[in-house]
């Protein structure tokens, strides 16, 4: 790195265009002296015993094949896996290759490679999950993967689907490390931040963020979603929990004081113009274009990803937004209000930007303005029902004022993720129960996912669903 790099703060190691300046002089690669090749500690998990005979085989086989399938092995399985070993030995080859082999024919095998739940008994429209199908079932929701030791002893004794056991479970689940895959798979799906991935602020506008910065901005959004989930605390502090993630990067670049460096410590903003989920500049940029904010994007995703009621597409003839001159003769909010003067447009429009008005002291960028190019910037929003607000700190108290809505939706969109499937008409009863237990918790993620796994939808198979999958 060249000498007159500034490591405390990274920012002053800037070209003129803005971007990082990094180097380096030279590498060295010493070693390995005298290396010692050490069996992998997976090793050990696989030969779990090491007789080489005819029981030895299939103790290890049979595991495998048990963990794999997430269910014990049949007969007919386990007869075709220990001739793949036999066969192997028979060759030549060694034991730890015959064993490779049967791993192999399991890895492969749709047993593995899909969770397979057994089709209901002629004439039932509908049956319950077995135990191990139950256990799948929960552990892909909570960790994303397949079930433990723990899990697999309680489905092979029959106990998993008694109730008491069930919600032991649930809570030992939501507290190993593995359910951050939450997170890391539901709130990315939820909140569409892929969407990040795809959509970058205009290097020339916005000279500031680059890669590094998209990057803790989503980190920002990943760990304040995860303490709300991780604490069990409740889900409305989503929309205006009074704390966030920071580092020393995204801090200056939001204008906090006193954090410093490129790890992220919790940082109140008390006294603050950010608050909730709908203040961090990840969602402030991937709802808005390259160039410019889009009250319309924005507003289309609160009602979307919060509310669930997103507005229909628009009709194919509608004119695009006049875009010459936007900042130098009339401001955005001028341009749309211009917009959607036809009956046409005004349609979903009279929904959509009023809330994205509210998030107009935010640029295409995430930061905080109070100016439109040449114009002041104009936070106030009129809903539909005549409601009025103002600013980010309106709008979240208008979307507080909808917490059942809010509550809902994601009731919907997590027994969605849980099922792997869309919710149907004929969820709708189950989905009513669940919000209610929830409200009643005061709104606890563990509530709310212990109701999922409760539910009928979690715990039992229909026909329809099976018709589904074939077509």
């Amino acid at each position: 790195m060249p000498d007159h790099a500034n490591l405390e703060n990274p920012r002053v190691n800037l070209n003129p265009d803005g971007r990082r300046r990094l180097g380096a002089e030279w590498v060295e690669i010493l070693g390995p002296y005298n290396a010692v090749v050490a069996k992998p500690a997976s090793h050990s998990k696989i030969f779990i015993c090491t007789t080489q005979d005819a029981a030895c085989t299939q103790k290890i086989v049979e595991q495998l094949a048990r963990r794999g399938f997430r269910r014990p092995p049949t007969g007919a399985e386990m007869d075709r896996l220990l001739t793949l070993v036999a066969m192997v030995r028979k060759q030549g080859d060694s034991f730890e290759e015959g064993i490779r082999v049967a791993l192999q024919s399991i890895l492969v095998s749709p047993a593995f490679l899909f969770r397979i739940e057994r089709d209901p008994p002629s004439g039932q429209s509908a049956y319950k999950l077995s135990d191990y199908e139950l256990a799948s079932r929960l552990s892909y929701f909570l960790w994303s993967s397949m079930p433990d030791e723990e899990l697999l002893k309680l489905a092979a004794e029959r106990q998993l689907g008694k109730p008491a056991v069930l919600e032991a479970q649930v809570r030992r689940m939501l507290k190993d490390p593995k359910s951050a895959s939450l997170v890391n798979d539901f709130a990315v799906q939820w909140l569409d931040l892929r969407a990040l991935d795809r959509k970058k602020p205009d290097p020339l506008k916005f000279p500031m963020v680059d890669d590094e910065l998209l990057i803790a901005m989503r980190r920002e959004t990943l760990l304040f979603v995860g303490e709300i989930f991780r604490e069990d605390r409740n889900l409305l502090d989503l929309i205006d929990g009074k704390f966030t993630y920071l580092n020393g990067p995204l801090a200056r670049y939001y204008g906090i004081p006193g954090v410093d460096g490129f790890a992220f410590r919790r940082v109140p903003l008390e006294g603050s113009q950010r608050a909730g989920i709908l203040t961090h500049a990840s969602i402030l940029s991937m709802t808005s274009y390259a160039t410019r904010t889009s009250p319309v994007i924005r507003g289309k995703w609160v009602l979307d990803a919060l509310l669930g009621s997103a507005p229909p597409p628009p009709p194919p003839d509608v004119p695009a937004l006049e875009e010459k001159s936007l900042g130098t003769e009339a401001s955005v909010r001028v341009r749309l209000e211009q917009h959607r003067a036809s009956p046409a447009c005004a349609v979903c429009h009279v929904s959509m930007d009023p809330i994205g008005f509210g998030l107009e002291n935010f640029d295409a960028a995430g930061a905080w303005r109070t100016r439109d190019g040449k114009f002041d910037v104009d936070s106030k929003g009129v809903l539909p029902d005549g409601r009025t607000f103002e600013g980010p700190s309106g709008l979240r108290g208008i979307l507080k004022s909808q917490s059942a809505q809010f509550t809902r939706n994601l009731t919907e969109k997590m027994l969605t993720f849980a099922l792997g499937r869309g919710v149907e008409p004929s969820d709708s009863a189950a989905i009513d129960r669940i919000n209610q237990r929830l409200t009643a918790s005061g709104n606890r993620l563990s509530t709310l996912v212990l109701a999922i796994v409760e539910s009928e939808p979690f715990q039992m198979r229909k026909k329809e669903e099976i018709q589904r999958a074939s077509r």
